[in-house]
């Protein structure tokens, strides 16, 4: 027995609470100097390992129990303290001064512990895993000694570089480097070696050092290539006893231009009383992707896909996400379908079904919206489904006002189309949004409602997506904010869905609708994955899940398989069990990596708005106030790149800052939220992904 194990044993059968270290000394029976020396030392190294809790206050060792420790994420800063972010999705962030982390960096799990006496400290007793073994950065030399210096800020230490590990790189290379030698005090920069020279800064590099920051790769391993080479395609007419067959019936796919992972598909007929019965009809991933085989350990680890501006890097390997899985045009594909009869805009039956489809056309949102306004080209080369789509259009038209009158707030979308050519972006366009979009969210966000209410009422585990009321704290200023405008809610407390809806609808009628709805945004709760059913509170909706998108989304392949299971009637009470677990997991870690890809996908948004106004220094642009701060002011323009007015750019110098009111102000001026006002581009830091802006006039 090592020491470690006999002070444990020794300390358990003391049954003692708390013990002093000269107390541990006697159980342990030393006395010589050098025995102390071993026994303190073991000390030190169990509670660093948590095993032991060390209370500072009193001086006194304890078993440690499990909620006096934290297993979460660091989230890094640039300054060089951290914030922890819990793995369980439960409870505020944590701050981590740097004396604290103990050689945890950016994006490393580990074990805190909470400091007594402080709200929300805590300090890191170990690293269980580190979680940038690779970044990209630039390659620095200066005093005889090589370094990187990482692209993404929150790593806050740079990376040494030995000699003769450089891969050649020059001065200002873009690099990927390997992390192989991590200082356990904190107090050393880590060392790595350059693996790859990315070489000339452009879209691609930029691109990629994105992807190399998140850990995210295009290719995935052997044992996935080999087990997705076994996968066969469904044959033209093969006959499925088990499946509902709907290729006879006019079913169609609605996506992006450039989308190729169909997930879902529609169809619509109207019944002889007059009610509508719509079909949702998604991609059966789970038919092909089994619980713990290769692909499905690995969607789990990568939890999304996640999409940059040129490039998709997938949940799913390609042979699954764009070819057997996706519902192409005129080929079989196998499905589990949501059937939902309508009356109105109230659902009055529904039923899900295993399916084989096969879809009639492959439509983008362009095209049904030219059939929508009557574009008579369109009308003429899909003469097939022009009933349909109106039929569509109907529905979703009374989906809509039902849930506007119920409440439902719908945030104006920030997407925008990167124009790319020769390596470089040469322009920028938000994103049109249609009602053929709204179409598909509406349709989806019904078969969503309906799979999530059946299995709630059946009792069984469940993933649900939820959405929980707003922080009380930011709701006080988001209505400060409304109050200043002339829109006043009167709830205060418990305010509904429906009033910040239609204040936002007063907000669109001002000048200031697109920071009203920046402020709301932000005021909300983050949606996450939860095994309890909480309800969305964005959507009104007391019972919600993901199913449409098992392709790029992992919740929706667990969601798909518990509804086959209770279709097939084989939820046991071995199944239930194995659901419990499978849904805890699955809610826990698909929300880490959402919230990890919409961070990459910002930061690739941000690269390339950074990299289109390098060619914009010098001019001038209308733009408005869209954050103030006590070091200056955000402005965003038309286009959505937002760039910062430091404070000392302002030309007055006399400024106070009200955090309340979103202001900065003297007697003379008052740069407040929502203010128009003229702009010139005078500099772009690539590095730190940051744009200034200076004022040209108020």
């Amino acid at each position: 027995m090592n020491l470690n194990s006999k002070l444990l044993q020794l300390i358990t059968d003391s049954k003692a609470t708390y013990l002093s270290r000269k107390q541990i000394f006697q159980l342990a029976g030393a006395s010589t100097r050098w025995e102390k020396d071993a026994v303190g030392d073991t000390l030190d190294f169990m509670v660093k390992e948590g095993l032991l809790t060390f209370d500072k206050r009193n001086a006194r060792y304890r078993l440690s129990k499990a909620d006096d420790f934290i297993v979460g994420r660091v989230d890094g800063n640039a300054r060089g303290f951290a914030f922890l972010i819990p793995d369980d999705g439960e409870g505020e962030d944590r701050f981590i001064a740097p004396h604290r982390l103990h050689g945890a960096l950016h994006r490393d799990k580990v074990l805190a512990r909470p400091i007594p006496d402080t709200k929300d400290e805590v300090e890191v007793v170990k690293i269980i895993e580190r979680g940038m073994p690779q970044l990209v950065g630039t390659y620095t030399v200066g005093n005889g000694a090589r370094f990187v210096i990482a692209d993404d800020k929150k790593f806050s230490r740079d990376v040494f570089i030995p000699p003769r590990k450089n891969l050649n790189a020059k001065e200002g290379d873009k690099v990927v480097v390997s992390i192989t030698v991590y200082p356990e005090d904190g107090r050393l920069n880590p060392e790595g070696e350059v693996i790859k020279v990315l070489g000339a800064s452009g879209v691609s590099t930029d691109m990629e050092s994105v992807a190399v920051s998140y850990g995210l790769t295009h290719s995935y391993p052997e044992q996935v290539e080999k087990h997705i080479s076994k996968i066969v395609e469904p044959k033209a007419g093969e006959q499925y006893p088990d499946r509902e067959d709907f290729r006879n019936l006019t079913v169609f796919t609605i996506d992006g231009e450039d989308a190729k992972d169909l997930d879902d598909a529609i169809s619509v007929r109207t019944l002889s009383d007059g009610k509508i019965e719509l079909g949702v009809h998604i991609a059966d991933v789970s038919h092909y992707v089994r619980p713990a085989d290769p692909v499905d350990k690995e969607a789990f680890q990568r939890g999304t896909s996640v999409y940059f501006p040129d490039r998709v890097y997938a949940m799913l390997p390609k042979v699954l996400s764009n070819g057997v899985c996706s519902l192409h045009e005129g080929v079989d594909r196998l499905t589990l379908s949501c059937i939902m009869v309508f009356q109105g805009s109230e659902i009055v039956d529904f039923r899900l079904t295993k399916s084989v489809i096969n879809s009639k056309h492959r439509m983008t949102y362009r095209k049904v919206q030219d059939i929508l306004d009557g574009d008579r080209e369109s009308v003429r080369q899909y003469a097939d489904i022009v009933d349909d789509l109106k039929t569509m259009q109907r529905l979703a038209q009374l989906l809509i006002d039902r849930r506007n009158s119920k409440g439902n707030i719908d945030f104006d979308s920030k997407e925008v189309k990167f124009v790319i050519d020769n390596d470089d972006v040469v322009d920028i366009k938000p994103y049109e949004r249609l009602f053929a979009h709204r179409l598909i969210e509406q349709f989806m966000i019904s078969a969503n409602e309906t799979v999530a209410e059946f299995v709630f009422n059946c009792g069984y585990p469940m993933v649900y997506r939820i959405h929980e009321k707003p922080d009380q704290e930011k709701l006080a200023l988001l209505l400060e904010l409304l109050g200043g405008l002339g829109i006043n809610i009167h709830e205060t407390q418990d305010v509904h869905v429906l009033s910040l809806q239609k204040a936002l609808e007063q907000a669109r009628l001002t000048p200031y609708g697109n920071l009203v709805s920046d402020v709301m945004l932000r005021t909300m709760q983050k949606a996450r994955y939860s095994v309890l059913n909480l309800g969305h509170f964005g959507l009104n909706s007391t019972c919600y899940c993901h199913f449409t998108s098992p392709i790029r989304r992992y919740p929706d392949l667990v969601v798909h398989r518990i509804v086959k299971t209770i279709l097939d009637s084989k939820m046991t009470d071995k199944a239930v069990l194995a659901y419990e677990e499978m849904t805890n997991d699955c809610a826990k870690q698909s929300s880490l990596k959402e919230k990890q890809s919409m961070e990459a996908e910002r930061k690739a948004d941000d690269m390339l708005k950074c990299r289109y106004c390098t060619r914009l220094v010098g001019q001038q642009f209308e733009g408005r106030i869209s954050g103030v701060t006590e070091n200056g002011l955000f402005v965003q323009v038309p286009n959505t790149v937002e760039g910062f007015i430091e404070r000392a750019e302002l030309p007055e110098h006399d400024l106070i800052f009200d955090a309340q009111r979103f202001k900065l102000y003297n007697d003379n001026v008052t740069y407040h939220l929502g203010n128009a006002v003229k702009i010139e581009v005078l500099s772009v830091n690539m590095t730190a992904t940051k744009i200034y802006f200076g004022l040209v006039q108020q």
